[in-house]
């Protein structure tokens, strides 16, 4: 391989990388323990999901909801398949609701259901009309009328009202504050947040308080906050993964990555699933252990097979890595399946496609 080469590769992985980063690691700076309160049944939701069937509405319910909805109401919503195609391709949700017309949306917390809001909240059609620790909840824009007046935050007497205990309403702010996060709602997360710190008394309360601070931090960019909020968070409640998770991030950001790297492969032997991997391997990264980062990323894609998630940033981490380990046709081989995944866009295709050319091998053999 000329320098050349290398050079090119170097300049083009890093292009694929921006987005790859963004891709698969957005959705792990949101992740976190469930608090007791989000553990409880989305109450307000399923009583808004039954009224609107009540009243032949067409609704739109995210798969995680699925496992707790009554039988005699999911047979009024589009089958389990059709909803989990349609929360992870936008044309899909699209082509669902030209058959449905759906007049309420209903979306849970997964990474794929909060890219969805994301979208549709940057969209004229819908208005996002609630925000819960259980999700959000969205209205097809009605001009001129009050029941598409866009959410806010709900006042202290309101909360006071649903949540008497100040624990709970504690919780309540913490992970409503986390889900805004995840829809990069940031000024409102910062004011729940607030509110939050002037009730918080526990010390699972604190940690999680922190927890969130840090993730908020880390989605602003703010990486040395975020490292500051996160050990606070860790050594307050050294189970919280959240804090766990975004220490290892930030650790890495801030130019620590042995640290990073001895904390991501703790974490990794306590709890091995597609976030640790890949904070795995961007330790491995940061700290050039490039074997290291390697099976962390095929450890990645083979879970990510198993169960049945897109693939084409993964295997696109995957390919950069064996590229920058010298394995060219590993590489070649790699580029060339995350090519086949629907989910890219042109411009990651276009980069992809100069990354094979540039490895293939001058007397064209593969």
């Amino acid at each position: 391989m000329t320098n050349n080469t290398r050079i090119l590769i170097l300049i083009l992985s890093s292009c694929v990388t921006i987005s790859l980063i963004a891709t698969l690691g957005f959705s792990i700076l949101q992740k976190r323990n469930p608090p007791d309160l989000r553990s409880s049944a989305p109450a307000k939701q399923i009583a808004l999901l039954e009224k609107a069937v009540a009243q032949h509405q067409s609704v739109f319910l995210s798969p995680e909801y699925y496992p707790i909805i009554p039988a005699r109401i999911l047979k009024t919503l589009p089958s389990h398949v059709e909803a989990s195609a349609a929360t992870v391709d936008i044309a899909d949700f699209y082509r669902l609701n030209r058959e449905r017309h759906f007049s309420l949306l209903i979306l849970g917390t997964l990474p794929s259901s909060a890219a969805l809001v994301r979208h549709f909240i940057e969209s004229p059609l819908w208005v996002l009309s609630d925000v819960s620790p259980w999700g959000y909840t969205l209205l097809p824009t009605m001009p001129h009328t009050s029941a598409t007046a866009p959410w806010s935050p709900p006042t202290t007497e309101t909360l006071i009202r649903d949540y008497p205990s100040a624990n709970k309403r504690a919780e309540w702010l913490i992970a409503s504050a986390e889900n805004l996060i995840s829809i990069r709602r940031m000024r409102d997360a910062e004011a729940l947040l607030k509110s939050a710190k002037d009730i918080t008394s526990g010390r699972k309360e604190h940690a999680a308080l922190l927890a969130a601070q840090a993730s908020l931090a880390a989605a602003q960019g703010r990486w040395n906050d975020a490292l500051a909020s996160a050990r606070e968070a860790h050594h307050s409640d050294p189970q919280n993964t959240t804090a766990s998770e975004i220490l290892i991030r930030a650790l890495t950001e801030c130019g620590l990555p042995d640290e990073a790297l001895d904390r991501a492969r703790k974490l990794t032997e306590q709890t091995k699933n597609q976030e640790t991997l890949f904070l795995l391997a961007r330790a491995a990264n940061a700290s050039n252990s490039k074997q290291e980062e390697i099976e962390a990323l095929r450890s990645l894609v083979s879970m990510a097979r198993k169960q049945h998630q897109q693939l084409g940033a993964s295997l696109t981490y995957l390919g950069q890595a064996y590229a920058r380990n010298g394995e060219r046709a590993q590489a070649m081989r790699t580029f060339q399946e995350a090519l086949s995944q629907p989910e890219l866009n042109e411009e990651q295709r276009a980069l992809l496609n100069h990354l094979i050319e540039h490895l293939r091998p001058e007397d064209g053999i593969s």
